[in-house]
């Protein structure tokens, strides 16, 4: 017999013969998938599993469809000459569908049970249960009266309950379904699969490969992505090779060795590196897929890897030879270099480092971004919604890979300084960064086009769009700063870093870099209570959010970063402006050797207070009583603060106002008086107050109270006031009226 390559069906490889090296020639009576091999894989319901079956089967649709012919690739094994088995040790996951295909085909058109017997001898030795499932279905009917199969097959009393428990049986039960939703309309299904021979592979006994065993041992410890990835390679080097030569040969010698080896350190639990190529693959073709392919939000991003490589690599793209040259350009400039040494040497996590620039990451996070993106990229939360590898992250990244690409003409100072530039713009560009803008046209475009003017030639395009504008002209005007303040570069630095700014120092000002340290000072070494009542006794810092008004609070940090981050709602009648201007003052009233600021401000409330005597405005109320700061979002509803300052509603949450909240004045008089008062329930404005132990109660209002009761005139006392403002402390007037009923 010749050992010439020659192709196969599923049907025709059952009773093949072939002569080994020593002339004998040997018959395949068996297709066994050996115990040693996984579970049948395709019929998975992972979000990646169920993309390959269906690229597989709309393949097999597509031939058989158009009776055309569809080669499969290389199917090796090991034959015993003796018992003629065939042990599958690469092909199992395309042969079993096959094998289910067929056996789909026999029930659906009929055939009688000779014509079938060869599907008898293709078993399962990885489980009893899935060597037993393979046979009842050959031997039993399918009536296909129901939608799905599976259903009908695990009502039939030869199937066993226990058999839920197997991996392969539930996988086959799935692929099962699947093939019947797409082949079900096909005619004549077994006649195009056996007759017409439509789907064929190529078969090469493990003898005749000149190997031994050890290429089984080679095959399976690269683990279960074997199969996908090589297929993957194959046709993508096959798509090089019809452009250039040349890129073939090079992309064939960097993918197995040069980008194996530099990638061999960041291998997965697996031990290998496939999943972990394939994803930095997509990372790079999805950056030139938003640089020269997608215009607008009717383009969608590829995820599957063997149409993004037709999609920009192939003769139909007028760039492939470029795109391809940049892949490879982006694959080797990591070659070489110690990659956790390159990025610890630019980013930090924890304290300030000189020369460093601060990642906020989550806790897992690494500042390897080049590992991050191999980890993460194309990859989503349970819920598909969220990205594991960011938008913010393949930004900053991209600004590394672009300094790594032109690293003989870039230099480290100059890159450090503008990949900072990058962090600050990604950190502030919340409501920019995305896909598309909202007219529909690619935004990443935009902002993979700011980064490279940032990285290359330290400029920025502050009037278009892209990243957030109003951090672009802070960008542009510290770098028209820095050169002539450069005794002020490493505290500017350390300000930028700091968790509540991240990258903008707006709140501050280039015009105080006297302040630059001292905020650090305060935000991180002082009650944010204090800041908070400090802040209030040099004037009104509140900013307004449409119809809410927000304050500081005492523990959440990300009440204080939206405060100082700027937007032109938060600058709406210059609110973010005026904060500016008493964070300011206060930071310039402490003493440069103070060493104890909580006793320092501790010092200026007491003060206020203690000089406060005939004249209290609101913010005298919160100053004094902690019972009007509330410690959640610090949300307040004034309806009308110029007019009726004393009006105020506490805001439960951050956003609602038909939730809970309280009249800020009952809700103080109730916690610091529980003796006398209730304060049964929420409202829109806040619940009147209750007096204990009578019909009576209390509503509070701008220039006076009101006691209330059932059936009676309620009773009206006015706050002494002069030009609007208290003259007497209402809540201490409040009480004295209480206590004297």
């Amino acid at each position: 017999m010749s050992t010439e390559l020659k192709k196969y069906t599923f049907k025709s490889l059952i009773g093949s013969e072939f002569e080994t090296a020593d002339k004998e020639v040997v018959q395949i009576k068996e297709i066994i998938i050996p115990r040693i091999q996984r579970d049948y894989a395709q019929g998975r319901t992972g979000k990646f599993e169920e993309r390959v079956r269906s690229r597989f089967l709309e393949a097999l649709y597509t031939a058989i469809n158009n009776k055309q012919n569809i080669t499969l690739d290389f199917v090796y094994g090991d034959v015993d000459k003796e018992k003629g088995e065939l042990t599958l040790l690469d092909g199992q996951q395309r042969l079993t569908t096959l094998f289910l295909l067929h056996w789909y085909a026999s029930k659906k058109c009929k055939i009688d049970n000779q014509s079938i017997d060869f599907l008898k001898h293709f078993s399962y030795a990885t489980r009893f249960s899935s060597r037993d499932f393979c046979k009842f279905i050959i031997e039993n009917e399918i009536s296909f009266d129901v939608s799905k199969i599976s259903e009908e097959i695990k009502n039939q009393a030869w199937y066993q309950y226990d058999w839920k428990n197997d991996p392969t049986i539930e996988s086959m039960l799935i692929m099962i379904d699947d093939i019947n939703e797409k082949f079900n309309q096909v005619n004549n299904l077994w006649k195009l699969l056996v007759d017409d021979n439509c789907i064929s592979f190529y078969f090469l006994p493990l003898e005749n490969m000149g190997l031994s065993d050890e290429l089984y041992i080679k095959m399976n410890s690269r683990g279960k992505p074997l199969t996908d990835f090589e297929h993957f390679k194959a046709e993508f080097l096959e798509i090089i090779k019809e452009q250039n030569e040349e890129l073939y040969k090079e992309f064939s010698r960097k993918i197995d060795i040069d980008w194996t080896y530099m990638l061999f350190p960041y291998r997965g639990e697996n031990q290998i590196i496939d999943d972990e190529f394939m994803r930095y693959f997509k990372y790079i073709s999805h950056i030139l897929c938003y640089k020269t392919i997608i215009e607008n939000r009717d383009d969608n991003l590829e995820y599957d890897e063997f149409k993004l490589a037709k999609q920009l690599y192939s003769k139909g793209n007028p760039n492939s030879i470029s795109n391809l040259k940049f892949l490879k350009s982006a694959f080797d400039c990591w070659c070489g270099i110690d990659i956790d040494n390159f990025f610890d040497s630019i980013f930090y996590t924890s304290s300030y480092v000189t020369d460093k620039i601060k990642l906020y990451l989550k806790a897992d996070g690494t500042i390897n971004l080049f590992l991050d993106c191999c980890n993460h990229h194309a990859e989503f939360t349970e819920n598909g919604r969220n990205r594991l590898f960011s938008l913010n992250s393949m930004l900053l990244f991209y600004g590394v890979l672009i300094y790594r690409l032109n690293i003989q003409t870039l230099s480290e100072d100059d890159f450090k300084r503008r990949i900072r530039i990058v962090r600050n713009l990604t950190e502030n560009s919340q409501y920019e960064i995305r896909e598309f803008d909202q007219d529909g046209s690619n935004q990443m475009r935009r902002l993979l086009s700011d980064v490279e003017d940032i990285i290359l030639k330290g400029t920025l395009r502050t009037e278009d769009r892209g990243f957030n504008i109003l951090q672009k002209r802070e960008e542009q005007k510290k770098l028209e700063w820095l050169p002539k303040n450069s005794d002020y570069k490493d505290e500017l630095y350390k300000l930028e870093d700091h968790n509540l700014l991240k990258g903008t120092i707006s709140i501050i000002g280039l015009d105080n870099p006297g302040n630059f340290s001292k905020f650090a000072l305060l935000f991180e070494q002082t009650d944010k209570d204090l800041i908070n009542k400090a802040l209030l006794t040099i004037g009104d810092y509140s900013q307004n959010l449409s119809w809410r008004t927000q304050l500081g609070v005492k523990t959440k940090d990300t009440v204080w970063a939206d405060l100082f981050h700027p937007t032109e709602q938060r600058n709406k009648d210059n609110r973010f402006q005026n904060t500016s201007k008493i964070l300011n003052e206060l930071l310039t009233s402490i003493p440069d050797n103070c060493s104890n600021i909580d006793e320092f401000l501790d010092k200026r409330i007491t003060d206020y207070l203690k000089n406060t005597k005939d004249s209290f405005d609101w913010k005298y109320y919160f100053i004094k009583y902690e019972q009007m700061r509330y410690d959640t979002y610090g949300m307040y509803y004034w309806k009308d603060k110029a007019n009726n300052p004393y009006v105020v509603v506490i805001m439960h949450t951050e956003k609602a106002i038909n939730g809970k909240n309280w009249n800020a004045f009952a809700y103080t008089l109730f916690n610091l008086y529980q003796d006398y008062f209730d304060l049964e329930n929420y409202a829109y404005s806040g619940d009147k107050l209750h007096i204990k132990d009578t019909n009576k109660y209390i509503d509070i209002q701008n220039d006076c109270f009101e006691i209330s009761e059932e059936g009676k005139d309620p009773v009206v006392i006015k706050f002494k006031q002069n030009n609007g403002l208290d003259q007497e402390d209402r809540i201490e007037s409040i009480i004295q009226q209480v206590k004297k009923m």
